[in-house]
């Protein structure tokens, strides 16, 4: 499993392979863990070595003050130096003046022309932009000169910075306590630095370091209070000095702070640095679907597709709406990939965007929708929510009432399995019945149905209701209705009947007679074996109460667990 920079000791040696200066990757010194007055959860870094020659900031030949107009301004929140350390500029574009007599550190005013840096690249224009993104700015207690600046202190807010006299373990500038001591710092010994190799072919200062073996002198935040012109750094021994701020010869060894939860390697390089393992963002969402039309009064569902991480961190996502062309502002942020958006009267176009977020911090891209023309009319609204009409055993009705908010007229389509059964204009806000019965309940099987109410008023705005049922029939029955009974001239003894049917092994199928079906109480026969064995029936009953002879069949299937079809087509008969 990956180390985090928390992991990782005070002392300890870390690189961004992506992150480079003057050519080669940045090696850093952890210099302390959760420091106080620094962001929470912070590692601080150090650079491991000097990694540049840097006047502090130029002379300032327009001035007021003859100390920094001829070497320069001691005032760190003003200097040339704090202003490229945060600079991710190309070259020749990071400086702009920080005061009415600032000046840009050209040959000019550099002493004897000795590392001018007006025309390179800002300090952060060749790091990763993972290890860009990561940094965490951070207040600084600043102390300032009794000469010009009125002494006590001031804060400034970086993301890369010089460390203090109080944060390297030296005295106390003119009292001032500027922040907590660092770990990293605790004797002369432990202050000692040395150029790297690519600092000391960059300088034009050719006397010294002769090599990077060679300890060498690095600059402070920290002001020297008496003097307008000088600013503190730590000497060649370890030990507290100070140098005029337009010295182009001395060193630059930056800090910064990163987030400690930051994966590392598990081993060390060649340099005995553990290499930054960036945590990647997570994918654009694949889709975003807003809906098919879009009406002011009512909520909008917009879904979108899952995004991915590469490191398996959660994810959130953040949805955004723009409406009549405006600025995009947040509606939604959290894990769930639909959100029901409130479109209002003020609303004539809207359109949506999301992206996905990790735990870390990264995020994707957006993708967005398209512009969406809002409906004012309002469409119509059927009574009662979507849901299960439960089982059914019998044909049934299902009540609803249609209204419109702008009182347009509506036709309404009433279906089950997709398949209409009737079309007509309701009257609005009178409760209309859906018949299932007849041929349609006979012609549905056993088993799940929908039953489906669609309105649609005269501006094509729409809403549909939509009820599931289960059909569940143990028995089908048959029996002629009063008119279709067989009138008789006389008493009938035989009859041979036939009934058209579907019956599933293990189901029971039965079949019924009269002769005196005119009766009140007619005498009902079994005629079952007649009917499976293709015989005629031989009638036993011989009374009847009626003025007339009439012969009714009636037929009946029973389940009886039995798995399959089972239909009765059609019943007949004829006499013998």
């Amino acid at each position: 499993m990956a180390k985090t920079l928390a992991d990782l000791a005070v002392g300890d040696k870390v690189k961004d392979t992506g992150s480079l200066f003057l050519g080669k990757p940045i090696i850093w010194k952890i210099a302390d863990k959760n420091h106080s007055g620094y962001p929470t959860g912070a590692i601080t870094l150090i650079t491991e070595r000097i990694i540049a020659m840097r006047c502090f900031d130029a002379k300032e030949p327009n001035n007021s003050n003859s100390d920094r107009k001829s070497y320069g301004n001691n005032r760190y929140l003003h200097s040339n130096l704090r202003q490229w350390l945060n600079s991710d500029a190309a070259a020749g574009a990071w400086y702009t003046a920080q005061h009415s007599a600032d000046q840009a550190p050209n040959t000019a005013n550099v002493w004897d022309g000795y590392n001018p840096y007006d025309t390179t690249a800002g300090f952060l224009n060749t790091f990763s932009a993972h290890f860009k993104a990561a940094l965490m700015a951070t207040t600084l207690t600043v102390a300032k000169n009794t000469v010009t600046d009125g002494g006590g202190s001031e804060t400034v807010t970086d993301k890369i910075f010089l460390a203090s006299n109080t944060e390297v373990g030296l005295a106390n500038e003119n009292s001032i306590v500027e922040g907590v001591a660092l770990a990293l710092f605790s004797t002369d010994a432990s202050r000692i630095a040395y150029c790297t190799t690519e600092a000391i072919a960059d300088s034009n200062y050719t006397s010294d370091p002769a090599n990077n073996t060679t300890a060498w002198y690095w600059w402070l935040r920290t002001p020297y209070a008496s003097y307008s012109r000088a600013a503190r750094l730590v000497y060649t021994s370890g030990a507290l000095d100070s140098g005029h701020a337009w010295s182009g010869d001395l060193g630059v060894r930056p800090l910064c702070n990163l987030n400690s939860s930051i994966l590392v390697s598990d081993t060390v390089d060649a340099d005995g640095c553990y290499t930054i393992t960036w945590n990647e963002p997570p994918t654009t969402p694949p889709t975003i679907t807003p809906p098919d039309a879009v009406y002011s009064g009512r909520t909008a569902r917009i879904e979108w597709g899952a995004s991915t991480d590469p490191d398996g961190d959660p994810i959130t996502y953040q949805l955004e709406r723009s409406y009549n062309n405006g600025a995009y502002a947040q509606v939604y942020s959290g894990a769930a990939r639909t959100y029901d958006d409130t479109i209002t009267t003020s609303m004539n176009t809207v359109r949506w965007r999301v992206k996905a977020l990790d735990n870390q911090g990264n995020e994707s891209g957006y993708i967005t929708t398209s512009t969406i023309s809002v409906i004012h009319n309002q469409p119509p609204e059927i009574s009662g929510a979507d849901g299960s009409l439960g089982v059914k055993a019998a044909a049934f009705s299902f009540a609803y009432t249609v209204t419109d908010a702008d009182n347009d007229p509506v036709s309404v389509v009433e279906a089950v399995d997709g398949r209409v059964l009737k079309t007509y204009n309701p009257t609005l806000g009178t409760e209309n019945m859906m018949e299932v019965s007849g041929n349609e309940w006979v012609r549905l099987n056993n088993g799940n149905h929908t039953l489906t109410v669609k309105a649609t008023d005269t501006s094509n705005g729409s809403s549909t209701r939509t009820m599931s049922f289960v059909k569940s029939v143990d028995m089908c029955s048959f029996e002629l209705d009063a008119d279709s009974i067989m009138e008789m001239p006389n008493k009938p003894e035989r009859m041979t009947i036939e009934v058209i049917r579907e019956v599933a092994a293990g189901a029971i199928f039965t079949v019924e007679v009269c002769n005196n079906a005119f009766d009140v109480a007619p005498t009902w026969e079994d005629a079952t074996a007649a009917v499976l064995s293709g015989l005629a029936y031989v009638f036993t009953n011989t009374v009847k109460t009626a003025s007339k002879w009439g012969v009714n069949i009636r037929a009946r299937i029973e389940r009886n667990g039995a798995v399959g079809n089972c239909r009765i087509y059609g019943v007949g008969g004829y006499k013998e």
